[in-house]
């Protein structure tokens, strides 16, 4: 019985990550277009967000972290995915396309999975929003639980000037 409900979780898992994937898709052009406008100008412009259960340990809301916290960053998304049963999925795009005025909120109080294009890519595991984006030039980086507000742009989000250069 164990493994036909393991089996069930996967088949929801599968569509649920299908349906994300065909919403980012389909937003995709739009998107880039904004996402381009904004690096041009200087605006909000997401880097990379990875939503689930986080392999590597980055401080809560203001990582200001040594390079080699963000070295496990990237070989942990490289790992994410490369693996067969992803713990965590790239949300960059359906971030981007919350950004609203080179400013994005996300209320507290609910699982981010049912934002639009992204899905809850580990089944009763707790997950965090780890969120590397840029503004004015400068990177920033937050990471937030998964019932967490996330407000950005923010000065406290400011990554050492180390990473400015990347």
């Amino acid at each position: 019985r164990l493994d036909e409900l393991r089996e069930e979780q996967r088949a929801l898992l599968y569509q649920r990550k299908r349906h994300a994937q065909e919403a980012v898709q389909l937003m995709a052009p739009a998107v880039e277009r904004g996402r381009s406008a904004a690096r041009a100008a200087g605006g909000l412009v997401i880097e990379c967000a990875l939503y689930g259960d986080l392999p590597f340990d980055i401080a809560a809301q203001n990582s200001n972290t040594l390079q080699a916290a963000l070295d496990r960053f990237w070989s942990s998304r490289a790992a994410l995915s490369a693996a067969d049963e992803p713990r965590a999925a790239d949300v960059t795009l359906a971030l981007q396309a919350l950004v609203t005025g080179d400013q994005l909120v996300i209320v507290s109080g609910g699982s981010k999975h049912s934002l639009p294009g992204f899905y809850d890519p580990i089944f009763g595991a707790p997950k965090r929003l780890f969120v590397r984006y840029r503004f004015r030039g400068v990177v920033h980086e937050a990471l937030v639980a998964d019932d967490e507000a996330l407000a950005i742009p923010m000065r406290a989000h400011a990554a050492g000037p180390s990473l400015q250069s990347t």
